[in-house]
This record gives structure tokens, C-alpha cells and sequence, in this order.
């Protein structure tokens, strides 16, 4: 009898055990691995959940080595969703998940709902509302990206920009305006280093290019800063006014052509990796990108990355403000087994104090209230907390958006894609193609759908 009783007394502890959610299991598709300060949070917030559910065991797969056939990260991503989505098999609690991964997922199941199917949307939890932004949670632009829903916390921000390397500057004599400046300066600049190419025979590129391509956030901020108006400047809407708008910013990208060589002509095959190593070293005076390449930077060439230092773009009339964005990273799949801690995990993201230790490690803006007004202050302000500063302060009232696409011009029935504005902008800017040839190609496709 004795044994017996022990027997259901282990048997009694054991369900008590399960039942009150020790040893359960959270598996975590995290994203930034080997990105410095990014990365750094998500050991940090995998520590402090550690210790504030020990009784959970959390697994961690980064994006970038799931076991799939994506060709990046993103599309490893999707795949894996899919995968998930078709076989029932709940592989992943959080998945990593932003616009991008929910577009190629819609892609690939012929579904752009599939999220209301699949995913726990997160809009009515206290903790979300309490640690947003407001106009995180007012904008439809926001649940539009990812299906109507709100998926997760928006810890990710961004602003696109121009990275300036400021030993190329120094060698060919020009100071860079870091705010303010104007197209008419922009060319300046490409004169004076076409005119320092030919005095010394070299080819240092204006613009440091690799197969990554993103002339079309410098084609976006040109085109906004010749609208009086920011918000019809971005709204995704058709007018006449945008079409001569189009070719305006098309001449130019024409115009900095004359200044040979814009871009470095092998940009089609140059790998990532590489393109940054030459650009730090002084091949290139400016790359167009964003403000997470400061941990690209920082990870790849530790001992340079402080040649680059982010610049404003130039502006032909007025300064409309940021092309940027704030996205969703990680969501929770409703059919998970383990929901509630998932969604802890979340909700330790979206802490005040995470929201002000991305701004401190990453230089990146948030989506998320922090504790500070000035998070950088941590830290102390140097040039990129307060390019991010600055930003904020001057542009914080104006929308900011970054389409890609120009469906801010051309509305709905956008005949653009990503790539071939890119590509056509690049060619452009060899000389190999003229404004005026590229603008009645795109107004003919237009006007023929």
C-alpha cells in the first residue's frame, strides 16, 4: 500500500507539474543573426524570458539558417509558414514575420487572408495598445501590410538615406551638407569627383553600388520633394500632375549621368559582403540604404565603419520628410500548442526598456513607447543617434512611407515593379539609357492596361 501511495503521489505531482505549464516547450524563429547589436537584444530578451519563465524551454532558430530551399531569409521564412500552414505540424510557436515574408507567403498559397486563418492578431491585447505608438495603432497602412491584422511588436524601424564615406570626401575636397541638402549640391559633388577621377586617373564611383540595389529610396525622396504637398506626395493615387512629376525626377537621375562614373559598373555581380568592405575603404563617396546598415557596418568591417556617416538626402524643393518604414517582426501562430507564453514573449518585447536599448544598439528608430524621450542619451549622442534625433524631431508630424514600387504615382494599376524601377534608374544613371525613352515606355505600358 505504501508503494502505492507514492505511485499516485508521483503520478498526482507529475500532472500537477504539466498542468501548471512546467516543461513546455516554446520554439523561436528569431531574426539579426550576426548583426551585432540586434542580435545582442535577442540573446538579451532570450535570457530575461529564461529567467522569468524558467519553467519553459525555449528553443531558438535564427531565419537566416532555417532548413529550407528560400533564397534568403525571408523567403526561408515564407517557406517555412507554408509549411507549417499545409502539414499542420506546429514547428515554430513565433514565427519571423514582417510585410515582405507575409506578401511571399501570399504568394505562394494564392491567399492574401491567410493571416486572419493563421495568425493571432494582437491589436486588442492591453500590453500592445500600452506600448505603441499612436500612430501605430490609428493608421490602416500598418494592418494593411500584414492582412488586416496587427501581428506583432513593431520594434523595427527604419530611415532610408544616403551613407556619405567621409575619407572619400576628405580625399577629393569637399565637405558633404549632412541636413538640407539641395539637388544643385548633390551635382555638385558629383562634378568635383568626376573632375578628381580625371586628375588622378581613378574611378571612385558617386554612387557605391552592389546587386542589392536601392536607387529607388533616393528616386522617392527626389520625386516627394517636388510636391507641395507631402501627404499627395505619398498617397497611392493616379494624377496627371505625378505623371509630369515621373519624368522630372527621371531627368535628374539624367542630369548626375553627365558626371561619369555615377555608379561602378560591376554592381550586377558584386556581393553584398564585398560591396560594403570597398565603400568603407574609400571605393565610393555615397550607397543609398537605410539605418540598419550600421550594424552591417559594424558586423562585417568593425574597424572602418566609422567612414560612414548618414546624410540627408538632397531635396529639389520642399522636404517632405522620411522614406522609412516600421514593421512587424515576429507573430504567433494561432494553432500553437503553447500560445500563451508565446505570446509573453511578445509582450517582453514590447517593454519600454527593449524599445530603448534597440535605439542604443541598433541607431534604428521604433515603432514602441520608450522610458526615455531621447533613448540615444544612454549611450551618448553620437553622429548616428543624433542623425536619428534629428530626423525625428524635424519630421515626426509628416507621413512616412517606403514603397518601393512607385504605386504612389502611377496608384493601383502600377506598371513598375521593385526591380525594374531599379534597374532602369541604374541604366540611367550609365548613361545607356535617357529620361525620356524610360518615361514613354512606362506612361505606354500605363495607359495600354
Amino acid at each position: 500500500m505504501m508503494k502505492i501511495s507514492r505511485l499516485l503521489l508521483f503520478v498526482f505531482f507529475l500532472i500537477n507539474f504539466v498542468s501548471n505549464g512546467n516543461g513546455a516547450e516554446l520554439n523561436w524563429v528569431a531574426h539579426w543573426k550576426g548583426e551585432e547589436g540586434r542580435e545582442q537584444l535577442v540573446t538579451e530578451v532570450a535570457r530575461e524570458f529564461r529567467f522569468i519563465y524558467p519553467d519553459i524551454d525555449l528553443n531558438i532558430e535564427f531565419s537566416k539558417t532555417l532548413p529550407n530551399a528560400g533564397k534568403n531569409f525571408k523567403w526561408k521564412s515564407a517557406y517555412q509558414i507554408v509549411e507549417i500552414i499545409n502539414s499542420g505540424d506546429i514547428t515554430a510557436d513565433v514565427i519571423y514575420l514582417d510585410a515582405i515574408v507575409y506578401s511571399h507567403v501570399t504568394e505562394l498559397l494564392g491567399d492574401p487572408l491567410w493571416g486572419e486563418k493563421h495568425l493571432v492578431d494582437v491589436s486588442d491585447q492591453p500590453w500592445f495598445q500600452q506600448s505603441h505608438k499612436d500612430f501605430i495603432l490609428s493608421s490602416p497602412y500598418y494592418r494593411e501590410q500584414t492582412g488586416g491584422l496587427l501581428v506583432g511588436p513593431y520594434i523595427e524601424g527604419f530611415f532610408t538615406f544616403l551613407w556619405q564615406n567621409q575619407e572619400t570626401a576628405r580625399k577629393i575636397g569637399i565637405e558633404i551638407k549632412d541636413r538640407r541638402m539641395t539637388l544643385d549640391d548633390f551635382l555638385s559633388y558629383a562634378k568635383r569627383l568626376a573632375e578628381y577621377n580625371q586628375e588622378h586617373n581613378t574611378s571612385i564611383p558617386f554612387i557605391k553600388m552592389c546587386s542589392w540595389n536601392r536607387l529607388d529610396i533616393l528616386f522617392e525622396y527626389l520625386f516627394k520633394s517636388l510636391c507641395d504637398d507631402p501627404y499627395f506626395a505619398i498617397e497611392i493615387k493616379h494624377h496627371p500632375q505625378k505623371e509630369r512629376l515621373f519624368l522630372q525626377t527621371l531627368l535628374a537621375f539624367e542630369q548626375l549621368s553627365t558626371y561619369q562614373p555615377v555608379i561602378n559598373s560591376d554592381y550586377g555581380n558584386l556581393k553584398w559582403d564585398t560591396w560594403i568592405r570597398e565603400f568603407l575603404d574609400g571605393d565610393g563617396l555615397f550607397i543609398v540604404a537605410g539605418s540598419y546598415m550600421y550594424s552591417h557596418f559594424l558586423c562585417i568591417y568593425p574597424e572602418k565603419y566609422e567612414n560612414a556617416i548618414p546624410v540627408e538626402p538632397p531635396i529639389i524643393k520642399y522636404s517632405n520628410g522620411i522614406v522609412g518604414d516600421f514593421i512587424p517582426t515576429f507573430a504567433v501562430m494561432k494553432k500553437s500548442p503553447n500560445k500563451e507564453a508565446a505570446l509573453n514573449l511578445l509582450k517582453l518585447w514590447s517593454e519600454p526598456k527593449i524599445a530603448d536599448r534597440w535605439v542604443v544598439y541598433t541607431k534604428n528608430p521604433t515603432g514602441l513607447r520608450g522610458n526615455l524621450q531621447a533613448p540615444a542619451s544612454e549611450a551618448g549622442v553620437d553622429v548616428y543617434n543624433r542623425y536619428i534625433l534629428d530626423m525625428t524631431r524635424d519630421y515626426s508630424h509628416l507621413p512616412m512611407r517606403y514603397y518601393r514600387a512607385p504605386t504612389y504615382i502611377f496608384g493601383e494599376k502600377n506598371p513598375v515593379t521593385p526591380n525594374e524601377l531599379r534597374a532602369n534608374l541604374a541604366q540611367i544613371l550609365l548613361g545607356n539609357m535617357t529620361a525620356q525613352e524610360y518615361n514613354d515606355d512606362v506612361m505606354k505600358r500605363f495607359r495600354n492596361q
